[in-house]
């Protein structure tokens, strides 16, 4: 279950609600908060409207704060990092068969925001099924080792489709 699936379970037994009574209070169905209540629903546009009535704050049912209170600030975003790579890519045509295997598990029934979500979550795998398509002659460029200078490659075969 995610964070906000938790918190929306923890408020509903707080206030003593229902699915089908938090829904109706809401003016939505009991499906939309079954879903919630499953994870298949992180972000739902009703979690402004659900943390009001439950008298929770939106950073809390979101996971953003631990304050369940409905003036608690959010938490400070994280720091970023940012890294600059140089990356090899293969042509379009292996990324777009790629991004098809991708998207062939995502419901496409789902907001697009949640689709988004997921092909980004698994975009690593399928940039790792690409490792195979790299030439030989490319090696990794490791960090501080001055050593380690990639090779100059040669196209692949696969590369030059």
């Amino acid at each position: 279950m995610t964070v906000t699936a938790n918190r929306l379970a923890d408020a509903m037994k707080q206030a003593n609600e229902d699915q089908s009574s938090l829904a109706r209070a809401i003016g939505i169905t009991q499906g939309a908060i079954s879903k919630i209540l499953q994870g298949k629903t992180a972000n739902s546009r009703h979690l402004p409207r659900i943390a009001i009535y439950l008298g929770v704050s939106l950073p809390w049912l979101l996971g953003e704060t631990e304050d369940p209170e409905p003036n608690a600030a959010p938490r400070p975003p994280a720091a970023q990092q940012v890294v600059m790579m140089g990356v090899l890519l293969p042509p379009a045509r292996a990324l777009a068969r790629m991004f098809e295997a991708l998207l062939a598990g995502i419901d496409p029934q789902l907001p697009r925001a949640e689709q988004a979500l997921l092909l980004a979550e698994r975009l690593p795998i399928g940039l790792s099924q690409l490792r195979d398509l790299l030439p030989d002659s490319v090696s990794p460029v490791r960090q501080g080792r001055s050593d380690d200078a990639a090779t100059p490659a040669t196209p692949h075969p696969e590369l030059a489709r």
